[in-house]
């Protein structure tokens, strides 16, 4: 489908990347991504508990206060397309989630990528042991 934009699924790790470069790799492919989010190239997805995640990962990194209040808004504004947490969505984590040793909360976004059938990229390893589709590990 040519005329739809290409969906993405973005974890949690892909999008700490975005706000602390410090000790990561691949933090150019996952500012790539943003940018082409932001341009609307493509469309990023994900689960609506992401910028919990982002945000607990960046309050433990050591980062400035100041800079660590800013990060909501300039997480918010980026306007990635969340997608509320439902009974099927929440089964689908547990299956993938048991059979592939994932938390619930991992195994949300290959299952929201399995939904939206479309690559999840992800820097975790454990993610990137789902087979249940297109993973891509900026790791």
């Amino acid at each position: 489908m040519s005329d739809q934009l290409p969906v993405f699924v973005v974890d949690s790790s892909v999008a700490y990347k975005w706000f602390n470069a410090k000790g990561e790799t691949h933090v150019e492919a996952a500012l790539q991504l943003l940018s082409g989010h932001a341009t609307r190239a493509l469309l990023l997805a994900a689960p609506a508990h992401m910028p919990s995640e982002v945000m607990n990962g960046l309050r433990f990194a050591g980062l400035d206060v100041e800079y660590l209040r800013r990060a909501p808004e300039k997480l918010m504004g980026a306007e990635i397309a969340t997608f509320p947490l439902d009974a099927e969505l929440l089964a689908s984590a547990l299956d993938l989630a048991l059979a592939h040793d994932l938390t619930i909360h991992d195994a949300l976004f290959p299952a929201l990528a399995i939904r939206l059938d479309c690559e999840l990229v992800t820097a975790d390893r454990a993610q990137a042991r789902v087979r249940e589709c297109p993973v891509r590990l900026l790791s």
